[in-house]
């Protein structure tokens, strides 16, 4: 036999010559009860460079070898003594290991009933006796090309999946610790809930809480444009920041604008064009009974009255950080008394759709909360109460993180 001509080799490319490589190192394992089949595709086969071959001679045999080769293919014959064909086909489809095993089946069967009847034992393809050469060559290294590939692809999705699962976990590291959320409860007199559930993205919201003195409260909201690796990237840049200014000055002597704008320009030359954050930034003062607070374009907080059950929305109106150098942002101060809840929450409770298709939107909203505000159960917070009548209202999966939070003074 006159040696044949390696048609499919690839050239060129690195990724293609260690392609090739892997599919020449694949486990083969052939199958059939006449030794002069086996030989024939096996010298066609180590031609084409394939060494690592294996024989069984009956069904019962081939699934001995199977199980303690693990093979990468299997050409099996049909017609076999003990167990023919295609039960040894059933019963590899059956194992988990051989889901997915490309097995040809080498036959005299051809007519459109046994060939139907063959795919449905499981054969992933057919080529007729007697064998041919080029037709051998083919379809092994299709097949083999095939699982390699798709075995490539699904491990590098499991990687994938795995830094995803961990770049997640980094941003919830981000949030508020439950400890320390209990220690500012204590400290200054204030009941603390917050709820924090991720799409299936990376995304872009935290909020944060920390006390400046023994009196006032810093508590602040992010949500960066955008989803995937870049946002989730810019919630680490941004958290960075606001750490940095928790420890200025500025804020000591009550100087929120001036962190708002420095915070801007620092994130102007940090993000890329386009990319930009929302933010609401505000200072609770127990003594005083106030909120001052400055605003990014974020979402309207909300102010809850348990006592009159009214429902305040305060001005959101601000730059994005990021967007504009020079940005300019006003301070609000609102009365924030005891009794009183302030809401924090991300534009995923407002912007999604309900059951008819319908965009929830900001009037529809605050009769939400209103209504929650109004209902709570006994020993029953808020924030509980408001995200079960909203999971009841809304499509899932979210398209969108959801992040929210309440602080409530007691």
């Amino acid at each position: 036999m006159s040696p044949l001509p390696i048609h499919h080799k690839p050239s060129g490319s690195d990724a293609g010559e260690s392609l090739w490589a892997d599919v020449l190192d694949s486990v083969i394992l052939i199958v059939d009860d006449d030794e002069l089949h086996c030989q024939l595709i096996a010298i066609i086969l180590r031609q084409d460079g394939f060494k690592n071959l294996h024989f069984a001679s009956d069904g019962r045999e081939a699934l001995q070898q199977a199980g303690d080769l693990i093979p990468d293919m299997i050409i099996l014959d049909i017609l076999m003594p003990n167990i023919d064909g295609l039960e040894v086909c059933r019963q590899l489809r059956e194992m988990g290991q051989f889901k997915n095993t490309p097995i040809i089946a080498h036959t005299i069967k051809n007519s459109p009933e046994e060939r139907a009847e063959i795919y449905d034992a499981g054969a992933t393809d057919i080529f007729p006796k007697p064998v041919s050469e080029r037709e051998v060559q083919n379809r092994v290294y299709m097949h083999l090309k095939y699982t390699r590939m798709v075995k490539g692809l699904t491990q590098y999705h499991r990687r994938l999946t795995r830094d995803l699962e961990e770049a997640r976990s980094m941003q919830y590291a981000l949030l508020p610790a439950l400890s320390r959320l209990n220690e500012i409860s204590e400290s200054h007199g204030v009941e603390i809930a917050c709820h924090s559930e991720s799409s299936d993205e990376l995304g872009g919201d935290f909020w944060g809480i920390d006390t400046l003195d023994e009196d006032r409260i810093l508590i602040y909201i992010v949500d960066f444009s955008g989803h995937g690796v870049s946002a989730a990237l810019n919630t680490f840049r941004l958290h960075s920041l606001i750490t940095s200014y928790l420890k200025s000055e500025h804020i000591k002597n009550r100087y929120l604008t001036k962190n708002i704008e420095s915070l801007n320009r620092d994130l102007f030359g940090l993000l890329p064009v386009e990319q930009y954050a929302t933010l609401l930034c505000g200072v609770i003062d127990v003594k005083k009974d106030s909120f001052l607070y400055v605003s990014a374009s974020s979402t309207a907080p909300l102010i809850l009255s348990s006592d009159t059950g009214e429902v305040t929305r305060l001005d959101p109106t601000g730059f994005p950080l990021g967007m504009i150098e020079d940005a300019t942002y006003v301070e609000h101060a609102v009365p924030f008394k005891k009794g009183e809840l302030l809401f924090l929450y991300s534009d995923v409770l407002t912007e999604s759709l309900d059951q008819k298709g319908r965009m929830i939107g900001e009037a529809y909203f605050v009769d939400i909360c209103q209504s929650a505000n109004a209902h709570l159960a006994e020993g029953q917070n808020f924030l509980d109460r408001l995200l079960k009548s909203f999971d009841m209202l809304v499509v899932r999966p979210l398209k969108d993180d959801l992040t929210a939070a309440t602080l409530k003074r007691l």
